[in-house]
């Protein structure tokens, strides 16, 4: 079962891994993910995170909220049953929490996504 906060690996096409972070808790069997990429030049910083911040992160990457989805839990549990997916170890509650403060800042989420977000989330 997902949880708030656990991570996973997939690869895109070139084969390169990205962390993917479950900012909600299921509802309904669908999650919000985030992915965690390498920082670049153009790179969105709002969430930046520094090698240690989770075992997987080796040099400083940020949070791409453009690439934020709603994906139903189902669809993760097969990838991990088939490979396509690994699981890591969780995030911590304080980065937990600066991403999904993030996910509402940025300029960058898809609308879709925000407000669904909105919906399963109590104000904390």
């Amino acid at each position: 079962m997902l949880n708030e906060g656990d991570t996973f690996l997939t690869a895109d096409e070139d084969e390169e891994f990205h962390l993917w972070i479950v900012i909600t808790s299921p509802a309904e069997g669908e999650v919000v993910t985030v992915s965690v990429t390498t920082r670049r030049k153009k790179s969105e910083t709002l969430v930046l995170l520094k090698p240690g911040e989770h075992p997987f992160i080796v040099h400083d990457s940020v949070v791409a909220y453009s690439y934020a989805r709603i994906r139903a839990v189902d669809d993760i549990e097969t990838a991990f049953l088939n490979g396509t997916a690994k699981r890591r170890e969780p995030v911590s509650p304080e980065l937990l929490a600066r991403v999904k403060a993030g996910l509402l800042d940025s300029d960058f989420t898809p609308n879709g996504v925000r407000h669904y977000f909105q919906s399963v989330t109590k104000p904390e």
